[in-house]
């Protein structure tokens, strides 16, 4: 992950000092989505992440229990003026396809496919852009709200494509690919690693990071698509998700929806993330310059640790990893939340 930061006149504000910034047309405005009364450490850090470093005008915090506002890490967001709001379906592109997102909802029993149909239809009734909240804000994200809508490209072993053939030769190349990134990942700095052979993994679609105008109308069609779904298909993990995306756009770039390399949001790729994790005490592994944000995978993550990412975790390993330091300028806030939270430090205590 190793990579030459650009000269001071070369980057994005060199540029906007001899060319006229482009009028934007997503609004400057933030949306992350939390299903439950806590909020964890990951979280907070990616919303005072975008906070900080976004240059958004305005973050809100869609939570669908009253008692998230008690939460201290809540609470601290809001004292920030970030703005708690009690979760709303929103509309749709139609009555007809908006009844049925409602319905579809009310079947799902996992709070990540429920959220890939939140961030959908906030988007459609707001716009803005719409984030994970396991992905740190590296730096100002108001240059991506020049483009009518946005998301990004990961590096995978499963393309959506795949599932769509019983050809024994394309689900062989996806297991030597799996096969191929576990050992990369275990590699002392898997991000370089995984650069010398990147190319042999397919270009997918991921929508952890999505950014779009009011009523676009990819995400009008995104949102009709999901609500003729069938309900067997939308339970499947990845379905409303990824995959979906990767069906509507055909990981493809449009005039009227922009699909960025991987180095904008995935930096790293899944299983390679665990360079994030690796102790690092010399500091060899830096976040690559051309990175907005840092999608963290925290499931992988949290796989890979025994548990989620909190502040003990990140205390630990202060200055020793690369998670840590991407973290640094609000640990001691976080520390000090947590500190005067019994429930929280007793989870840190694991």
């Amino acid at each position: 992950m190793t990579v030459a930061f650009a000269r001071p006149d070369q980057g994005p504000a060199h540029r906007a000092a001899v060319e006229p910034a482009a009028p934007l047309v997503i609004p400057p405005i933030g949306h992350f989505v939390w299903l439950g009364k806590r909020l964890p450490a990951l979280a907070w850090l990616s919303v005072r992440s975008a906070l900080d470093r976004g240059g958004l005008s305005q973050l809100v915090l869609h939570h669908d229990d009253a008692a998230l506002a008690a939460d201290p890490l809540a609470a601290d967001l809001a004292r920030r003026g970030v703005e708690l709001r009690p979760l709303a379906l929103g509309d749709g592109p139609d009555a007809k396809t908006a009844a049925r997102l409602t319905a579809l909802d009310g079947l799902l029993d996992r709070p990540a496919s429920r959220v890939n149909l939140l961030r959908l239809r906030i988007l459609w009734h707001s716009g803005g852009v719409y984030l994970d909240t396991d992905a740190l804000v590296l730096r100002d994200l108001t240059p991506l709200c020049r483009d009518e809508g946005f998301a990004g490209l990961e590096r995978v072993c499963l393309p959506a494509a795949l599932y769509e053939t019983h050809r024994p030769l394309p689900w062989l190349r996806a297991g030597l690919l799996l096969a191929l990134r576990q050992a990369v990942a275990q590699l002392r700095d898997p991000g370089a690693a995984f650069a010398r052979v990147e190319g042999l993994f397919d270009l997918a679609c991921n929508n952890a990071i999505l950014g779009a105008k009011p009523q676009h109308p990819l995400v009008g069609r995104l949102l009709r698509v999901a609500a003729q779904m069938p309900a067997q298909r939308a339970l499947r993990r990845y379905q409303l998700g990824p995959r979906l995306l990767e069906e509507v756009t055909g990981n493809r770039s449009s005039q009227e929806f922009r699909l960025h390399p991987p180095h904008a949001f995935y930096p790293l790729a899944p299983e390679i993330c665990a360079a994030y994790l690796r102790d690092d005490p010399h500091r060899e592994l830096r976040p690559d310059a051309r990175t907005y944000v840092a999608h963290l995978y925290d499931s992988v993550l949290a796989r890979r640790l025994g548990g989620p990412v909190d502040s003990a975790w990140l205390a630990r390993t202060r200055g020793r990893t690369l998670l840590a330091r991407l973290c640094e300028p609000y640990l001691d806030d976080l520390l000090a939340l947590c500190a005067h939270d019994p429930m929280a430090a007793a989870k840190a205590g694991r």
